[in-house]
């Protein structure tokens, strides 16, 4: 399990890495920087920088802050000397999943059309408008590889009970299979398009998609295992729907989230500027804040952290 937490971690990090890459690309390729270097204020530089989505071209400034490039003082914006190492030792090289970076390359791309609109044809980051590009990303061997770590951890196999909070296109048939004819995977997404896709592949499977909001749940039967991949970030409730799922789990069940957790990976901030094209899309959770609410939600658990990015509580 050791290499599948190693490839997760890393390729999480090197989408993290292109996309600070990309940010500072957008300050020089927009004259953010330049129009900084001259000392002008945060109102005098979203009207000086000729781009109609003013909304985002703001977001943008405020991810360039975020990662300290650009600093605010109560009269003026200030340019921070910046420098960015990507360090990329030889022994990791045999983790990096390349399939992802065309998916990437594309959503870079889609920012300049997103600064003239956020509604332009050519961003495809709608779940249901744009299910395609999704299905995409989701079929791709890094987001196998967590789900055959998930498997791994939840010990999934014939006969399991499991609820896939967030389940888009390509979890229900992965795991269906795994279940069996004794087993039962309930998949939960809020996006039509993204099921329908499932529901193609997962015909004769022990599979059942529900059309929901993920802060809705309410469970009428017990699962051994409960899967948040890559969704607290784009539901509002967190804590609603960490409770919903907890309280789906018999006593010895395993609730295993897998994301790029703010307290985790460093940069972070990068990455959700280009995920924000999506406009359900919040901000990345924390480890801290998800055992806190868990907590004192008054569950009794016993957490376990597997690599960078995944966290595992067992129900006691």
């Amino acid at each position: 399990m050791e290499k599948l937490e190693k490839t997760v971690d890393m390729n999480i990090q090197q989408m993290i890495n292109l996309s600070v890459l990309e940010l500072v690309k957008l300050g020089l390729k927009y004259g953010i920087f330049k129009a900084v270097s001259k000392k002008i204020s945060y109102i005098d530089l979203l009207i000086q920088v000729d781009v109609p989505n003013k909304p985002l071209l703001k977001k943008l400034i405020d991810h360039l802050k975020l990662l300290g490039i650009i600093e605010e003082t109560p009269t003026h914006l200030l340019l921070n000397s910046f420098s960015y190492e990507i360090r990329f030792p030889k022994e990791e090289h045999m983790y990096l999943l390349p399939d992802w970076i065309p998916s990437f390359e594309e959503i870079y791309r889609m920012v300049d059309f997103a600064l003239i609109t956020p509604n332009h044809p050519h961003v495809l980051m709608d779940f249901d408008k744009d299910a395609d590009f999704w299905d995409l990303r989701l079929s791709s061997t890094f987001h196998e590889a967590y789900r055959i770590l998930i498997a791994k951890l939840g010990e999934i196999g014939e006969g399991s009970r499991v609820l896939d909070i967030g389940c888009g296109s390509a979890s229900p048939a992965y795991f269906g299979k795994l279940v069996g004819e004794e087993g039962e995977y309930v998949g939960v997404d809020y996006s039509p398009a993204l099921l329908e896709i499932a529901k193609n592949r997962t015909e004769g499977l022990p599979v059942k998609l529900k059309e929901m909001d993920a802060s809705l749940i309410k469970p009428k039967n017990k699962y051994d295992v409960a899967i948040m991949s890559f969704v607290l970030e784009y539901i509002e409730n967190r804590r609603s729907a960490l409770r919903n799922a907890l309280d789906s789990l018999e006593s010895g069940g395993k609730l295993i989230i897998v994301d790029a957790f703010k307290d985790e990976f460093r940069n972070v901030e990068a990455l959700e500027f280009f995920e924000g094209l999506n406009s359900a899309f919040r901000e990345y959770p924390s480890k801290k804040y998800i055992k806190e609410v868990i907590l004192d939600e008054g569950f009794e658990v016993k957490f376990g952290d597997y690599g960078k990015a995944i966290l595992l509580i067992e129900k006691l």
